[in-house]
């Protein structure tokens, strides 16, 4: 093969990975259709609860029980969370892996980085 097609071939394979890696960035309407995969939602938070065992629920589209998405912090990283209330009416975008927890988009937030206040 001439060097400079090899070249060419090898730099459009390398393209299309790094396209193919670029995370998913959604609105919370769009969500269910990224379950499984790493992405940001973007949305308004609607509603913010901490339950009796420390766990913080972050209501996106809508309130509870009406939510489309919830981030979730596990009681374990909500120390992590000093004022969980700041994002109560703001916008963010939420980073994680989208999975459903009872038939519902979900994002576990371990870490104070995976939601931006936009």
């Amino acid at each position: 093969m001439k060097p400079k097609i090899f070249l060419a071939l090898l730099l459009a394979g390398v393209a299309v990975l790094v396209v193919a890696q670029r995370p998913v960035t959604c609105t919370a309407a769009e969500a269910a259709k990224y379950v499984g995969q790493i992405a940001t939602v973007t949305d308004k938070v609607d509603g913010v609860h901490q339950s009796g065992r420390g766990n913080i629920f972050l209501n996106l589209g809508g309130k509870n029980p009406n939510q489309i998405v919830t981030a979730f912090i596990p009681a374990a990283s909500a120390g992590d969370f000093s004022n969980p209330q700041q994002y109560e009416g703001k916008t963010v975008a939420v980073s994680g892996k989208i999975t459903l927890y009872h038939g519902k988009p979900e994002i576990i937030v371990t870490n104070v980085s995976q939601i931006i206040i936009r």
